[in-house]
């Protein structure tokens, strides 16, 4: 890890052309800044750019930060960062187009899904989810479940276990295993309180949503992903697998020079199984702005609290509620939407505020980085100069 690459440009030679264009402007995926796009980078941006990477060679030298992380303000790429390896063993360098594992940032993607098949009148937010899964999943439904909504299980208010909780999780991480087994696991649990009345973060609820995308599309959850979503945005680095991610993705580790056992697909699945790169979710992000992943109205629905959270903060991170695959905050009395990703291995961070139409992803191969403090730290360095801008 000593000779790891460190990559510091904001338009390296190896950004993708559809993803960056020359003058470190991001041409697709956010609302039309033609003017901003267009003009010469201000002195301010150029500044904050260098405390930026300034901030993140820092960390890397000191070993706090492999991966990858980009920064983008209405179209302008503020800074776009690598250091590290993606391959220990092999030495090779993570690169700013580096693919990553992004664990619960995947449920951002399966709730869009959800609500993309909603607005096609597949299903509703208040039906209950049993008759989704019987017989497909479940032979018979649990009394405690019957209430249990689709709602419920993206919003974390189901009351069901998180099965990352149950005993033997991450021992059969590396297995490969179905759905129907998936759900076995935590079918027969007790609730851990009733459905509707309290706020709780469960894998599992995400797991039942991913076989009900499978149930009424008749389709697999890649297949819905790619077709909804990634195929339409052009997001060509991200993608479901039930094995792993395409070749050149990076391995995980616990802390550097500890590599984590692999992870198989099929036990993430729809809650954590989704792998992407940084360019990809700045897309995915702006394409919110833009109305370009769904109509203003689903949108919106998206970024609306649906559930308040506990006195801490959901996840124990700076939050007042948690919306639909979003945990709803303010910045600098900015609203921030954001969603953290941590898995055997990896570490992720995605922000976006919507109304400076900023993005900020931070992804590392190293589960011990602390990606959520990095990415709210570019994204209040971000608002200094959005601050600035006319």
């Amino acid at each position: 890890m000593l000779g790891a690459a460190l990559t510091g440009a904001a338009v390296p030679a190896a950004t993708p052309a559809d993803a960056v264009a020359a003058g470190g402007a991001v041409v697709t995926g956010g609302a039309d800044h033609t003017a901003t796009r267009n003009a010469a980078p201000a002195r301010q941006d150029d500044q904050i750019t260098a405390e930026m990477r300034e901030y993140l060679s820092d960390l890397a030298a000191k070993q706090r930060f492999t991966g990858s992380a980009l920064v983008v303000r209405r179209g302008r790429v503020l800074v776009r960062f690598a250091a590290g390896e993606s391959d220990e063993e092999r030495h090779i360098p993570i690169r700013p187009d580096t693919v990553f594992r992004i664990a619960s940032v995947t449920k951002q993607f399966t709730s869009m899904v959800v609500l993309k098949l909603r607005d096609r009148g597949l299903l509703g937010l208040d039906d209950r989810v049993c008759p989704y899964l019987v017989p497909a999943y479940l032979e018979a439904c649990p009394k405690a479940w019957r209430p249990i909504t689709i709602r419920e299980i993206l919003t974390h208010t189901s009351g069901i276990p998180d099965i990352q909780q149950l005993p033997g999780f991450y021992r059969k991480l590396s297995q490969p295993t179905t759905t129907r087994r998936l759900i076995q696991r935590f079918v027969h649990k007790p609730l851990d309180f009733k459905p509707g009345t309290c706020w709780e973060y469960s894998n599992s609820g995400y797991i039942l949503a991913g076989a009900i995308i499978q149930k009424v599309t008749h389709r697999p959850y890649g297949a819905v992903l790619h077709d909804e979503i990634t195929g339409p945005l052009k997001l060509r680095h991200t993608g479901y697998s039930r094995g792993n991610p395409p070749d050149g993705y990076a391995k995980g580790y616990f802390t550097v020079g500890s590599p984590a056992p692999p992870i198989n697909g099929s036990q993430a699945f729809s809650a954590t199984g989704v792998y992407s790169n940084a360019d990809d979710i700045v897309r995915w992000d702006r394409a919110f702005g833009a109305y370009r992943v769904a109509p203003p109205a689903t949108v919106k629905q998206a970024f609306t609290p649906q559930a308040p959270c506990p006195s801490a903060g959901c996840l124990n991170l700076p939050s007042t509620a948690y919306a639909f695959g979003w945990l709803v905050d303010r910045l600098e009395g900015h609203r921030l939407r954001y969603h953290p990703g941590l898995l055997q291995g990896y570490a992720a961070s995605n922000m976006y505020l919507p109304d400076d139409d900023i993005a900020v992803v931070v992804l590392s191969n190293v589960q011990d980085t602390d990606t959520n403090g990095i990415a709210r730290h570019l994204a209040t360095l971000a608002l200094e100069t959005s601050d600035c801008d006319s």
